[in-house]
C-alpha cells in the first residue's frame, strides 16, 4: 500500500506545479485583455486544460488523505469499525464500478482522440487534445489503485487490526 500512496503523493505535487501556471495564464489573459485590448487566442484552451488535469490527477491524493465530501450526518457519529465497514461496502458498490467505467470508456474515449490527432475546436489556436484526453483513465487508474489500499485499509480495521493510513 505504501507504493501506492506515494505513487499518487507524487503525482499529486508534480501535478500541484501547475496551479501557478493557471495562475499566472490567468491572469496574463485578463491584463491582456481588459487593460491591452488584447485577447489571447490560446487562454481558454490552456485553462481547461490545465484546470481538468488539476482536478482529475489530484483525485486520488485526495482520497488517499480522506478530503473527499462526505455527509457525515449519520457516518460521523459512527464508531471506527462501523465507518470502515460503511466505507468498504461503498468501495465494493459504488466506487470500483464507477472508476472502472471511467477507465474503460475513457480509454476508449481517449484512444478514439490519439487515433485521429485530435484537435481543439474551441479556439482559433485548435491545440492538440489527445494528450488531454488521456488524463482521464489515467487519473481512474490512480483512483483505482488508492480504492484498492483504502479498502485494504477498511477491511484491516473490520478485523480489528490498526489504521495504518498515512495522515498529512
Amino acid at each position: 500500500m505504501k507504493p501506492i500512496d506515494r505513487l499518487n503523493e507524487w503525482t499529486a505535487k508534480g501535478i500541484a506545479w501547475l496551479v501557478p501556471l493557471l495562475i499566472l495564464e490567468l491572469v496574463y489573459d485578463t491584463v491582456a485583455r481588459y487593460v491591452f485590448n488584447n485577447p489571447t487566442e490560446w487562454s481558454y484552451d490552456l485553462s481547461y486544460m490545465f484546470y481538468g488535469a488539476i482536478f482529475m490527477m489530484g483525485a486520488a491524493y485526495t482520497l488517499q488523505i480522506d478530503r473527499h465530501v462526505r455527509i457525515e450526518t449519520i457516518y460521523g457519529k459512527m464508531s471506527r469499525r462501523g465507518k470502515a465497514f460503511i466505507d468498504a461496502t461503498c468501495y465494493l458498490l459504488l466506487f470500483f464500478p464507477a472508476v472502472g467505467s471511467m477507465i474503460y470508456f475513457g480509454g476508449i474515449f481517449a484512444l478514439r482522440s490519439w487515433k485521429i490527432l485530435e484537435v481543439g475546436g474551441e479556439s482559433m489556436w485548435q491545440p492538440p487534445i489527445y494528450p488531454f484526453k488521456t488524463v482521464l483513465p489515467l487519473a481512474a487508474v490512480l483512483m483505482t489503485l488508492q480504492g484498492i489500499a483504502e479498502f485494504i485499509r477498511c477491511v484491516r480495521i473490520i478485523l480489528g487490526g490498526e489504521d495504518a493510513h498515512p495522515k498529512p
